[in-house]
C-alpha cells in the first residue's frame, strides 16, 4: 500500500510527498571489508536508490550532483553505502576537524530504528573520513552531539566523485524484539563546493517536524537486540610537579594519588537498559572553558561526561522554550553538572594558615534505567551519590577539618508519552 507525508506549502497548500521505501537484504555471509572502496561483493545483493532533491538553498530543486545510496546487515551490523557523484573529484572539499564538527562534503545517515518517528540516531562522515553523530528526539526539535556510539566508518576519492562506507554495529541502535522490522530512513547529503544540501526522502522546508517525515527501510528479518554487556574497569595513576611554596604542607611541589573504578552498561531488554558507575573517572573528558563570573549566579557548562549523557533527553524539563525568550538548556529543571561540581562553600580562615580544598566532589556511585515501551512511552530513573568532602585547614602547627560538602543523594525520574 503506497504511502504519503502531507505538508502545507508558503500558500498553505496542500503537498502531496510519496514515502519511499527501501528494501534492504541480509548479507547471507559474504564479508563486508568496510574500507570505503565498495569492492565487496555483497554489495550486487542490492539496487542503488537515489532521487535526492534539494532542501537547501533551493527547495525541491533537483541537485547539481546525484547521489545514491545502498543498505545491508547481517546479524551483528547494518551496512551502509553511499556513492556521491562528482564531475570535477579534484575540487571535493575534504578537510580535517574534529569529531561532530561536520566539515566540508559530507554524508548524512538518520535511522527511526524504534519507529516511533519522534527519536533517531543520525551518523555522519565526510569526504575526508571525519566522523560526527547525534541522536535526535522530539521530531528533530533537539540534537544532541554529545552522544558518541562505536561505529566504523571509512571514505574515498575517485574520478567519479567519493564513497561512503559506514559499518554501525546494531549493539548501538535500539529497536524491539520482533520477527520483521520496519525502520525509519533519512540520507542526506551536503555539496560544500555548490553549498547545497539535499536528501533522499524530500521534506519541504515549510513542513514541520524532522523524524516523521522519513522514508522507511524494510526488508529487515531476524534480526535480534543485542545483548549489551560492557564493562569498562579503570585504573588512574597521577604524579604532578609544580614550584613549591615555603611552609606550606599543601604545596610541597609533587602530589602523586592513584584510583581505581568500573563503568558498566546492561541490555536488561530490548527496551530497558541499565547503566552504572563506580567511583567514575571523568579525567580524559574535555576540559570547560575557562569564564570569569562576576554574578550572583553559578554559570552553566554542557554536559560532558558520558554517563550523564545517553539517554539525557529523557530527563529535560525545559521550563521556557526559546520562543518565549528561554535557552533550553539554561532553563533545564534537572541539571546534572551540579552533580560532582566543585564546592562552593570555602572555609573562613586566619592569617598565615593554609587551605587545601577538594577540587570535585566525588561520586562514590551512579545508576541509569531507562526505557521505551510499545505504547510510545519513554522513562527512565536516575540515582547518584557523592561524598562528604572536608576542607584542611594548617595553622603551622595543627591541622583542621572542615566539612565543605555534605553526603548528598541525588533522585531524578521521568516518564514522557506522545500525544
Amino acid at each position: 500500500m503506497p504511502c504519503y507525508v502531507f505538508a502545507k506549502g508558503k500558500k498553505d497548500s496542500a503537498i502531496l510527498i510519496p514515502k519511499k521505501h527501501y528494501f534492504t537484504q541480509h548479507t547471507n555471509g559474504d564479508e563486508i571489508t568496510n574500507d570505503g572502496l565498495a569492492s565487496d561483493k555483497a554489495w550486487n545483493l542490492v539496487e542503488w536508490a537515489g532521487g535526492f532533491r534539494q532542501f537547501d538553498p533551493e527547495d525541491g530543486a533537483k541537485p547539481a550532483m546525484d547521489t545514491e545510496f545502498k543498505v545491508l546487515y547481517d546479524d551483528k551490523n547494518l551496512y551502509l553505502l553511499v556513492r556521491a557523484h562528482d564531475k570535477e573529484p579534484h575540487k571535493i572539499d575534504k578537510r580535517l576537524s574534529r569529531r561532530d564538527n561536520f566539515p566540508g562534503d559530507w554524508v548524512e545517515v538518520n535511522i527511526d530504528s524504534y519507529h516511533d518517528k519522534r527519536t533517531a540516531f543520525s551518523f555522519n562522515l565526510s569526504a575526508s573520513g571525519v566522523k560526527g553523530d547525534e541522536f535526535v528526539s522530539n521530531d528533530g526539535s533537539d540534537w544532541d552531539s554529545s552522544w558518541d556510539p562505536i561505529w566504523y566508518g571509512k571514505s574515498s576519492i575517485d574520478e567519479y566523485g567519493w564513497i561512503a562506507e559506514m559499518r554501525i554495529p546494531l549493539s548501538q541502535l535500539r529497536f524491539a524484539n520482533k520477527p520483521e522490522h520496519v525502520w525509519g530512513l533519512q540520507v542526506l547529503r551536503r555539496n560544500f563546493r555548490e553549498q547545497e544540501r539535499s536528501s533522499w526522502q524530500y521534506k519541504p522546508q515549510s513542513a514541520p517536524g524532522w523524524v516523521q517525515r522519513f522514508g522507511e527501510l524494510r526488508g529487515l528479518k531476524g534480526i535480534k537486540p543485542q545483548k549489551q554487556l560492557e564493562i569498562m574497569p579503570y585504573v588512574v595513576a597521577k604524579a604532578e610537579r609544580y614550584p613549591g611554596e615555603k611552609d606550606n604542607p599543601y604545596a610541597s611541589g609533587s602530589d602523586e594519588s592513584l584510583s581505581f573504578g568500573v563503568d558498566g552498561k546492561v541490555g536488561i531488554t530490548s527496551d530497558i537498559t541499565l547503566d552504572f558507575t563506580i567511583n567514575p573517572d571523568f579525567g580524559q573528558v574535555e576540559a570547560d572553558p575557562s569564564q570569569v563570573n562576576l554574578s550572583a549566579f553559578e554559570l552553566f557548562f554542557r554536559e560532558r561526561r558520558p554517563f550523564f549523557i545517553e539517554g539525557s533527553n529523557i530527563y529535560n524539563f525545559p521550563l521556557t522554550e526559546a520562543i518565549a525568550g528561554g535557552r533550553y538548556n539554561v532553563d533545564n529543571l534537572f541539571y546534572s553538572r551540579r552533580i560532582g561540581r566543585s564546592p562552593s562553600y570555602y572555609p573562613d580562615t586566619e592569617d598565615g594558615e593554609f587551605v587545601d580544598m577538594p577540587q570535585n566532589t566525588t561520586i562514590l556511585g551512579a545508576l541509569k534505567l531507562t526505557g521505551k515501551n510499545k505504547n510510545g512511552q519513554n522513562w527512565g530513573v536516575m540515582e547518584s551519590v557523592t561524598q562528604k568532602e572536608y576542607a584542611k585547614v594548617h595553622d603551622g602547627t595543627d591541622e583542621r577539618r572542615v566539612e565543605a560538602v555534605p553526603l548528598t543523594n541525588y533522585l531524578v525520574g521521568s516518564c514522557t508519552k506522545k500525544v
